[in-house]
């Protein structure tokens, strides 16, 4: 058989296996609905993009804000650090190899009169400029979700570096939650935990989605991909101390410090594509006609029937009046 007549057969059994495949999605619309969406917003490029501009400009505003922040905060917020990716154990042990390996960082690895003296006014300005670009490529990627025009310019990036700190104060609150929860230490209490901070997630990101999107999306169509991305990022914060401690061993052993580069980079592109799937799904559930006609039956079905009050006794009848003589 020829080469050609087995790309041309190939090729049948491709679009064979497409057609079946669409007709199954058919059958149920939403799942259509979101296949079809997930690949025209290109989540593998935007979650790449948004894991990127994370690493390359989100960390040197942190380093550089760091800088200027009592040596107790900067502690902190290496912990914070630490515990959100879950780095425990060997990957403990490699991040404070690599911390005191720095001269006069007082074990946070940051150098602060170094920086100090080497940032100026002009520097951290071009810092915070850089740093919108983070911002820039979540705006870009909630615009693409929900199919608006680009705002940029001035007032754009004005607006993404408002949001950018307004998210990193906001995102304490995530913190204090998890800083709460190790200093009484009760497991009955691990599914409150959980969902007070799947809470505060949802209501940070539906403030987000708000901002980003400049106001062009009712508050309500953003309330439940909030609340889906808000949920779904706490579950995936709290799998990291399962997945990542092996990773970010492993990866230290191997690479040293790039390792540990390695294994942040994995995990802000898995954020990232967390925040890409659940806004996606999200706008798809609320605005799919089928899943809001079966939302409204079931809430309709368990929401509790009035209470009827008794009729009141209707009045009796008076006699007729006699005629008058």
């Amino acid at each position: 058989m020829r080469v050609a007549d087995l790309r041309a057969a190939f090729g049948r059994t491709v679009g064979r296996a497409r057609a079946l495949a669409y007709r199954i999605l058919d059958t149920v619309p939403p799942v259509r609905r979101t296949v079809d969406e997930l690949v025209r917003v290109e989540i593998v490029d935007r979650a790449m993009v948004i894991g990127a501009q994370a690493l390359l400009a989100l960390l040197p505003l942190l380093i550089v804000l760091a800088s200027f922040l009592p040596h107790e905060a900067i502690a902190l917020a290496v912990d914070r650090f630490e515990d959100v990716l879950g780095i425990t154990g060997g990957g403990h042990a490699a991040v404070q190899e690599g911390v005191s390996s720095v001269e006069g960082s007082g074990g946070t690895g940051i150098d602060a009169e170094a920086v100090r003296r080497t940032t100026g006014i002009i520097g951290i300005l071009i810092t915070l400029f850089s740093a919108t670009s983070f911002s820039r490529a979540i705006q870009r990627m909630y615009e693409r979700v929900w199919q608006l025009e680009h705002r940029g310019g001035v007032v754009g990036r004005r607006r993404c570096l408002s949001w950018l700190f307004g998210w990193l104060i906001a995102s304490q609150l995530i913190a204090g939650v998890t800083w709460v929860e190790k200093a009484l230490d009760i497991p009955v209490l691990e599914p409150l935990w959980f969902l007070l901070a799947a809470a505060l997630n949802s209501v940070i990101w539906w403030w987000s989605m708000r901002v980003l999107l400049f106001s062009r999306v009712p508050w309500r169509e953003l309330a439940f991909p909030a609340a889906v991305t808000g949920t779904a990022l706490t579950i995936y914060t709290g799998g990291s101390s399962i997945v990542m401690p092996t990773y970010v061993a492993q990866s230290a052993r191997q690479f040293g410090t790039l390792g540990l580069v390695l294994a942040v980079a994995t995990w802000l592109v898995g954020f990232a594509g967390v925040m890409v799937v659940t806004a996606t799904v999200g706008r798809v559930v609320a605005e799919d006609q089928m899943i809001r006609a079966f939302a409204t039956r079931w809430v309709r079905r368990l929401r509790p029937a009035p209470a009827t009050s008794p009729a009141a006794p209707r009045p009796e009848a008076r006699p007729p009046r006699p005629p008058a003589a």
